[in-house]
């Protein structure tokens, strides 16, 4: 039996802070940016479960609904998601 390694990891000694669902077409608000969610593909999508709550904007047969998500990689789980802001909606 044979083992591989990985050697391709990156360092952990610049920690990469970019937003897990951030595709560069968003709307900019000075303090709180909403951020469009990407296609959903479920296949190519694993979240993590730590808790940093965002306001998730969904498209309901109504119009549109907001709720809050765990995470932002949670709250663009489904194809309804639009985007998102930080924090707990109010």
């Amino acid at each position: 039996m044979a083992l591989a390694g990985c050697n391709n990891i990156q360092s952990i000694d610049t920690p990469d802070t970019a937003p897990i669902h951030s595709t560069g077409h968003s709307q900019q608000n000075s303090d709180n940016p909403f951020i469009k969610c990407p296609p959903y593909n479920p296949e190519q999508t694993m979240c993590t479960a730590q808790y940093d709550p965002v306001c998730v904007k969904v498209k309901t047969s109504s119009g549109f609904s907001y709720r809050t998500a765990g995470n932002s990689c949670s709250a663009c789980g489904t194809t309804a998601a639009v985007g998102y802001v930080k924090g707990q909606c109010s």
